[in-house]
């Protein structure tokens, strides 16, 4: 019989201990809900307020709130666009604006170039003359297009004498390390320009490599600075580059 007694009790402590977890349980389940059900009325409220704003009183239809809701759903996705456009007419704004200051930029660096240049070969070209002689000219119409010419002058020796002042304009002007010049370029020019030339030629310490044909015909200035700066001394009769000519025709 006491078995059976305490047997009844221990079923009545788990009865207990079960009631216990469960009431635990539904505790935290009813404040969920009871969060739930805040939410809604709290939403409830801010449609209501919607509706008052709007001039609604009373009731409303659930179809009029759907479609309430996808009327408004619609609205804020224009204002999301709306300020998107905004945000690309800016950009937009801000691309012009930054194309407009580097055109104007790229703009002033040519000027300066074109100036810097143009006034160096000016002074390259008055040392030829004892008279005023017209220098050759660049000119940048744009960052991607230019003219170069020697005013009311278009004959061969002037052109090459142009190409020359400029190459020597642009080795003292920048950090070009070095220029060549063919003979091909030298003997179009005329004495008193080569002359000029090679003077200049000598004035910087930056290298300068040339070919040139039939230096005795040229002044005296002319030879004497070919001989003091000449490396290598090319002619007929076994002083050929690799000791002899190669275009000859071997006799049988």
């Amino acid at each position: 019989m006491e078995q059976y007694v305490r047997k009844l009790y221990e079923v009545e402590r788990y009865h207990r201990k079960l009631a216990k977890i469960l009431d635990g349980q539904f505790s935290v389940e009813k404040e969920q809900v009871q969060g739930e059900i805040v939410a809604l009325q709290e939403q409830l409220q801010a449609v209501r307020g919607q509706i008052r704003e709007l001039g609604f009183v009373g009731s409303v239809s659930k179809e009029f709130l759907d479609r309430h809701s996808e009327l408004k759903g619609r609205i804020d996705a224009l204002k999301l666009q709306n300020e998107a456009y905004l945000t690309l007419l800016d950009l937009q704004d801000a691309r012009k604006k930054a194309d407009n200051m580097l055109k104007s930029a790229i703009t002033s660096i040519l000027v300066d170039i074109e100036h810097d240049v143009n006034a160096k070969m000016k002074e390259f070209n008055d040392s030829f003359y004892a008279d005023a002689r017209k220098a050759p000219r660049l000119h940048f119409n744009n960052y991607n297009s230019y003219t170069f010419e020697t005013p009311d002058d278009t004959g061969t020796g002037t052109n090459y004498k142009g190409m020359v002042l400029y190459d020597l304009a642009v080795l003292y002007l920048t950090a070009l390390p070095a220029i060549a010049h063919d003979s091909l370029i030298q003997k179009n020019i005329s004495d008193g320009a080569i002359d000029g030339i090679m003077k200049i030629y000598t004035g910087t310490e930056k290298q300068v490599f040339i070919a040139f044909d039939k230096q005795d015909s040229y002044r005296e200035s002319t030879r004497k600075i070919l001989a003091d700066n000449s490396v290598l001394k090319l002619s007929d009769e076994n002083s050929e580059l690799y000791g002899e000519s190669w275009n000859k025709e071997e006799r049988e």
